[in-house]
């Protein structure tokens, strides 16, 4: 069995300590069940709420884009997405590439598509705005994500935002899916401290990226599943998640996407919405992997680029918490 694991630590799936998400599917017309559950989980995971083919239609499009950069083994199916052996990455117009991905028509079909909105109307008890900026994830194998809340990244308008992570195509525990600690949006430690920063104004890194330490320490279970192109996991902002190593024994990249939702009347982060977001700084990419620096500086989601869009790796950091 192919390992699973999260910055090189082991984890067992079942383990005590490891258990799998619940299914919220049944429940997803229901406004009122599935706030409650929200408030009791932190999270609503809906296996098969996006129809397939159109998830497989968005992975297409996006890969398409990594192949003409070399990311993509031009000698396997494309919808594989086989690592190459070399990239364009460092020698292409980063900025342009990352907006080209982020936009496409049949990715947005995804993040706006009516049954999506209609669980975060249902989640809000209004209207429903998208951020205007997405989060379109490609993941190499050897890579993950650190641990840490969404809202210190997104809360500068509101704090009625919800996350929501999709896989585009199958997503195994051992390709890097996302993993999320269970009751750790009720934890009264983090709510007091880490949950108020603002992650551009205190310069945060990643909360952790050590699980075995982060459950010591916080309690509850470590959770997650085995994704198919369909599913969607959605989760508050105080919800504390990560991804698993991709481990994949084939050299299978990750595609996934984060979006986020708020109340349409309510106002917004300037970092992410309008017609041009600032997101860390016009000098930055999202650009995730390459490397690990802790997110310090958000250097492991964020790269560094000149003037013509052209890659500036930061200086290498192995320093671990």
């Amino acid at each position: 069995m192919t390992q699973i694991s999260s910055h090189g630590i082991a984890l067992n799936p079942v383990d005590p300590g490891f258990g799998e998400l619940r299914d919220s599917i049944d429940i997803v017309d229901d406004a009122t069940a599935l706030r409650a559950r929200m408030r009791e989980d932190g999270y609503l995971f809906f296996r098969g709420l996006l129809d397939r083919k159109l998830v497989l239609k968005a992975r297409r499009e996006i890969l398409l884009k990594y192949a003409i950069i070399g990311e993509i083994d031009p000698e396997k199916p494309l919808l594989d997405a086989i690592a190459a052996n070399d990239t364009a990455i460092d020698r292409i117009n980063l900025r342009a590439f990352a907006e080209s991905v982020r936009s496409g028509i049949e990715y947005e079909r995804i993040v706006l598509h009516p049954r999506l909105l209609g669980v975060h109307r249902h989640l809000l008890g209004s209207e429903v705005h998208a951020f205007d900026f997405r989060w379109p994830r490609f993941v190499r194998p050897g890579e993950a994500c650190g641990f840490h809340y969404d809202g210190p990244y997104m809360m500068r308008g509101t704090d009625r935002i919800f996350s929501s992570w999709i896989p585009l195509g199958d997503v195994s525990r051992s390709e890097g899916a996302l993993i999320l600690l269970e009751g750790s949006h009720r934890q009264a430690a983090l709510l007091k401290t880490y949950a108020r920063k603002d992650a551009d104004r205190d310069k945060i890194p990643w909360l952790g990226t050590d699980p075995i330490k982060l459950q010591a320490r916080y309690g509850g279970r470590w959770l997650s599943t085995d994704f198919t192109a369909g599913d969607v996991l959605c989760f508050t902002m105080h919800t504390l998640h990560g991804a698993l190593d991709n481990n994949s024994p084939e050299g299978r990249c990750r595609l996934s996407s984060d979006t986020r939702y708020q109340c349409a009347d309510e106002p917004r982060d300037e970092r992410w919405n309008g017609a041009s977001p600032i997101a860390h700084g016009q000098d930055k990419v999202f650009c995730p992997g390459l490397g690990n620096w802790n997110n310090r500086d958000f250097q492991d989601e964020w790269k560094r680029v000149d003037a013509r869009g052209r890659l500036v790796m930061p200086p290498p950091n192995d320093e671990k918490d």
